[in-house]
C-alpha cells in the first residue's frame, strides 16, 4: 500500500509541479498503511505521511490532491 501511495504522489508532483496534501483512503486502506508504516497508537499517519488523511469507506482507490482549503464537516474524516 505505501509503494502504491507514493507511486500516486510521485506522478501527481510530476504532472502539477507540487507535492499533493490530502490522501484519500477507505478504512481498510487506513488500517493496512498504519501497520506498513508501524504507527504508534499516540502517533498519526497524516504526520507519516505528511499530508491530511481523508477516510471515505465507500472509495475503492487510494486517491491523492492538493487542497487549499478544507470544508469542515461533510462524510469524510480527516486521520
Amino acid at each position: 500500500m505505501l509503494s502504491f501511495i507514493l507511486a500516486l504522489t510521485f506522478r501527481f508532483e510530476r504532472e502539477h509541479g507540487h507535492a499533493p496534501n490530502l490522501v484519500y483512503l477507505n478504512t481498510e486502506q487506513f488500517q493496512t498503511l498504519r501497520g506498513e508504516l508501524e504507527i504508534s497508537p499516540h502517533g498519526t499517519l497524516a504526520h507519516a505521511l505528511g499530508m491530511q488523511v481523508v477516510i471515505i469507506p465507500s472509495l475503492i482507490h487510494p486517491e491523492v490532491m492538493f487542497r487549499t482549503l478544507m470544508a469542515p464537516g461533510g462524510l469524510a474524516s480527516l486521520h
